[in-house]
């Protein structure tokens, strides 16, 4: 398609005439009106034929509204004029003309002029596409490459980097607010890519929302610093919402072909995906070494599944209050015929970022149901097992279904298999996720919330949730316990579960000491709360047994529970009926004594109880002591937890200064 902007009624029936046997023409009276045109057809025109004495718009006017415009000025331009001065010519080029026709119009050379120019524009668009992203206006990838080859051999001892930028969730952007939208971001990241870069490199789109950046390192490195601050860019919100993530690879072996030094900075990219405020990564040879792992274990799991590598473990549950065994949960560990015993930490993230997580889970809930139907039928009594279900077992939308033909096929009760949910799980898409546990608790199942704790926690979240069971999450419970009871919230959630009557599980208590200081802070809380101000004034005490670390290590742990265990019949001896006694971590007890507002006879009697426990120890050959803190609660202070830091404060003084005796705090 043409457009003819002629001056005059002849000039137009003329051309007309000549080209509209080959060509479909459009006609403008002046340069406004072809622009008008020209906005509405201009994917469709070819040439544009245009005489520069026009009313209203005259040429050279108009072919500087076309050269400003980016797509406008790719079309060609042939002027047609009675003049044949040189500096008419010259204007009509220097403004963006194409080429020049004189008048009069001769039809042969017309139509080879135009002929000539269309494929010359053909052909450029051609090169122009190979070339330039026709979005962003970036290179393409092609190009992309061929221009890092060349810069490289131009400058052979200049530090250059690679970057990769990558749009997280970009398809969510085009699915919410729509392609057009989507495509607007895109440009916007281009232009902060090329603002980035500046005249010392160049950019390109790789793929979709990714892009590649040749930068010189030192520049590189000093945008890392100023991540964020480009003062000429005022993003949109659009862009404000939605995150980057860039991967890096600095280019020290040039020999590496250049689609390897980008596939290298792209999987730095990806290596960051999903992670929190982390922006950048740089590719090196322990992300080398971790994705080349990643991929062989990729490559064996469908093998591991087959042969029944995948071995689980069933890890006891005690119930505190009977100190009696009250179910497991199944463990699954990958037993690799060549690598050996690999831990869960290596192989469940990467199944739950590859899907895979949902065939070894269902291998391992048959696996249960197994063992269930094989201790029942040998005459055992059951326990409930609980068994591990991920967020792709809940949204792949047959779970139940699947649960409830395990059971049935070997015929067991729903009751004994327990069915653990990850607190992430419900933070990230809880609605699915709850309408499956509502189900689940219909069809028979316990529902239990694993990881309580981990980091994603809501108690409005916790309050939605239809839950049998909350599991506290063992990295949440060690924290604590090293907190002071003022600080901890361990038993504020206990009592907040009880509350809500969900049976609460500590995961991870591995050890005596945890286990009683689990047990002894609820219970000195619970003491602290019974104690009136008819108790008052009391001394508040905090033991140390000095040296019971050495004797674990050098005598073993049975003669230190031997330590613990004469120190609390000594407490016992040396205090009255109503005192308060609590073991309060592994080495260290609190004893409150009521009644008792004298300092000099508070530091007298601990005083006298580490020195009959250094005695006690003395008349059978060996050596053991202990040092104590104190500090008196009065009639008009209240019981707290701050009374055990200020005993603490004194004890931290008696060890410094009086070890194997008391001091009062100050």
């Amino acid at each position: 398609m043409f457009l003819s902007v002629p001056r005059n009624e002849l000039n137009r029936e003329i051309l007309s005439e000549i080209l509209s046997v080959e060509y479909q023409i459009l006609e403008a009276d002046n340069g406004l009106e072809a622009l008008e045109l020209l906005e509405q057809y201009k994917d469709s025109v070819s040439l544009i034929l245009l005489d520069m004495m026009m009313p209203v718009m005259d040429g050279y006017r108009f072919l500087d509204h076309v050269r400003a415009d980016g797509e406008l000025s790719l079309i060609p331009v042939i002027v047609t004029t009675q003049s044949d001065s040189e500096g008419d010519e010259v204007a009509a080029l220097s403004h963006g003309a194409t080429d020049f026709v004189p008048k009069p119009y001769r039809p042969q050379v017309i139509l080879h002029r135009v002929a000539n120019l269309i494929k010359l524009r053909e052909n450029a668009a051609m090169v122009n596409q190979l070339q330039y992203d026709p979005l962003t206006g970036l290179y393409t990838k092609e190009f992309f490459y061929q221009k890092v080859r060349e810069r490289l051999l131009e400058e052979p001892e200049e530090e250059y980097c690679i970057v990769c930028s990558n749009i997280e969730n970009f398809k969510l952007v085009n699915d919410i607010f729509g392609v057009r939208e989507g495509d607007r971001l895109l440009k916007e990241v281009a232009d902060i890519a090329r603002s980035i870069v500046g005249d010392n490199g160049f950019c390109g789109r790789f793929s979709a929302d990714r892009f590649l950046c040749l930068q010189k390192r030192e520049q590189e490195q000093q945008d890392r610093m100023n991540f964020g601050d480009f003062p000429e860019l005022e993003p949109s919100p659009l862009l404000k919402s939605v995150v980057m993530r860039w991967g890096i690879y600095e280019i020290v072996d040039r020999s590496i072909p250049v689609e390897q030094m980008c596939d290298r900075a792209l999987l730095a990219a990806n290596s960051i995906k999903g992670q929190y405020n982390q922006f950048f990564a740089v590719y090196d040879e322990s992300l080398r070494d971790r994705l080349i792992r990643e991929q062989a274990i990729t490559d064996a799991m469908e093998t591991a599944l087959r042969e029944e590598q995948f071995v689980v473990y069933y890890q006891p549950k005690y119930n505190l209050n009977g100190d009696f065994m009250a179910g497991a949960e199944a463990l699954v560990r990958w037993i690799h015929p060549e690598w050996g015993f690999m831990a869960p930490g290596e192989f469940i993230p990467l199944f739950e970022k590859n899907g895979f997580i949902s065939r070894m889970d269902q291998y391992v809930w048959e696996q249960v149901c197994a063992q269930l139907r094989e201790w029942q039928d040998k005459g055992y009594e059951l326990l409930p097992v609980s068994v591990n279900v991920s967020r792709a077992d809940v949204f792949q939308g047959r779970l139940a279904e699947t649960l409830v033909n395990l059971i049935g096929k070997y015929d067991i009760d729903p009751v004994y298999l327990h069915l653990e949910i990850t607190e992430s799980a419900y933070a990230e898409n809880p609605g699915p996720i709850i309408s499956a546990a509502e189900e689940l608790r219909r069809l028979g199942f316990t529902v239990e919330m694993d990881d309580f704790g981990s980091g994603y926690s809501s108690l409005n979240m916790l309050s939605q949730m239809s839950l049998d069971i909350l599991k506290l999450d063992m990295k949440f419970i060690q924290s604590e316990m090293v907190k002071s009871l003022d600080q901890s919230i361990l038993n504020d959630v206990i009592s907040m579960a009880h509350r809500m009557h969900l049976s609460v599980v500590a995961e991870g208590v591995e050890t005596r000491d945890q286990l009683t200081g689990l047990l002894n802070r609820r219970g000195l809380q619970a003491a602290m709360t019974s104690l009136g101000k008819e108790d008052l004034p009391a001394a508040v005490y905090l033991f140390d047994l000095d040296i019971l670390k050495s004797i674990n290590d050098t005598e073993g742990h049975n003669a230190g529970d031997r330590i613990i265990c004469a120190f609390a019949d000594l407490l016992c001896r040396n205090t009255r009926y109503g005192d308060v006694l609590c073991r309060y971590g592994g080495d260290e007890f609190v004893v409150i004594l009521k009644h008792l507002n004298e300092e000099e006879m508070a530091v007298r009697k601990g005083e006298e109880i580490c020195l009959a426990f250094q005695d006690s120890f003395a008349e059978e050959g060996g050596s053991a002591a202990c040092s104590a803190g104190v500090t008196l609660c009065k009639m008009n202070e209240k019981l707290s937890f701050e009374l055990i830091e200020r005993a603490d404060q004194a004890l931290y003084c008696a060890k410094q200064n009086n070890k194997g005796g008391c001091c009062l705090w100050q």
